[in-house]
């Protein structure tokens, strides 16, 4: 696999802030919308697309990392995807356990008023902390947030051992049609892509937006490949990078706009085609965006996304009567913090491990 993109690690950023912000519009606007000034715009109260931008990537990266494996043998593919989806727990849980802790004693301690509730309600949450309240068990969904993460888990679960031993057919045909066949069904019986807990009668609608987008994104992967194979002129790559940057403006004026939710499915196709040319390095601006801090910009956007609901729900119960921009503002400065000791404190037990060492000899 390449080395990342820095456009894309800097998108990762906007549309982590696009949920956060998304979120503290949902809180705090009472059912209303927030303008911005005279702009026609209001305050991200459609930020939720920001999860398709998400799960498009994610697809493309399953699809890359499969790719690059097609010389390995597949004979033992059930312990390779086992081995592959342990890598990818340990790489997310220790922060999400941190948010997770968190957001559970914040609201245990907000929303319960004796000890006993207090106890349940942590006990309740056991589903939440280990990826599994979106199979549908009877608990507290803690930090709605991470449905994004089970999804992910699950979809990658199933798509990783087709992806190996069916790369061709899996990602030029079943995909495109997966995703077509499952957005078209949402869009037939839902007013739009958003929601979480969503009973379909087997899972959550939250799966199968997931599943959708991360199909698509496995398809983004062969169209960038077979793009690459292009020589494109100098005017060529002008055109097309101002095509990205327009489908991009598109996907944020839906962000920030009360444009009807029905709206929300051609919008992931247009975020479909921005992903496709970001991921295709045509852009002229590319090695600008070939930075550090780009990348470290991709890097903390999962812990902002992990942290915020805690975040808000400190600000709604302390700072009850500050205005919607004070509050804002506070909900991000929280939620950057968190970020930061989230990152500071599972960095430490990473490098030290000191569970490990207390448990197993070395």
């Amino acid at each position: 696999m390449t080395k990342k993109n820095g456009r894309v690690e800097f998108l990762r950023f906007i549309f982590a802030l696009a949920i956060l912000f998304f979120h503290i519009h949902k809180r705090f606007a009472d059912g209303g919308m927030i303008e911005l000034g005279n702009t026609g715009l209001n305050f991200f109260a459609r930020g939720y697309i920001g999860v398709e931008f998400f799960f498009l990537v994610s697809g493309y990266l399953l699809a890359a990392s499969a790719y690059a494996k097609r010389e390995k043998s597949t004979e033992m593919i059930g312990t390779e995807t086992a081995l592959m989806m342990k890598k990818k727990f340990w790489n997310v849980f220790p922060y999400h356990l941190f948010a997770t802790v968190l957001t559970i004693i914040v609201n245990a301690y907000f929303l319960e008023k004796t000890a006993l509730d207090r106890y349940h309600y942590v006990v309740d949450s056991w589903a939440s902390i280990f990826f599994l309240q979106v199979f549908g068990f009877d608990s507290t969904w803690v930090n709605k947030l991470t449905w994004y993460l089970d999804v992910w888990f699950m979809v990658t679960f199933i798509f990783y051992p087709l992806l190996r031993k069916h790369y061709d057919v899996f990602v030029k045909i079943v995909c495109p049609l997966l995703a077509l066949f499952v957005l078209g069904y949402m869009a037939h019986e839902y007013d739009g892509i958003a929601g979480v807990d969503g009973w379909t009668g087997m899972f959550y609608k939250c799966f199968l937006r997931g599943l959708s987008e991360m199909a698509l994104g496995c398809s983004t992967y062969s169209l960038t490949r077979q793009i690459s194979r292009y020589n494109f002129t100098k005017a060529g790559k002008i055109i097309l990078g101002f095509l990205e940057i327009f489908c991009y403006l598109i996907v944020f004026r839906y962000a920030c706009t009360e444009m009807d939710v029905k709206y929300s499915f051609p919008v992931i196709f247009v975020l479909w085609v921005a992903v496709i040319l970001s991921f295709s390095n045509i852009n002229p601006c590319e090695k600008f965006f070939d930075k550090p801090v780009f990348y470290w910009m991709g890097r903390v956007s999962l812990m902002i996304y992990l942290n915020q609901f805690y975040a808000i729900r400190l600000v709604q119960e302390l700072c009850e009567e500050s205005s919607f921009a004070v509050k804002t503002f506070l909900c991000s400065i929280v939620t950057f913090a968190g970020a930061f000791v989230c990152d500071k404190v599972v960095g430490w037990f990473i490098k030290n491990k000191p569970i490990s060492r207390l448990i197993i000899n070395s």
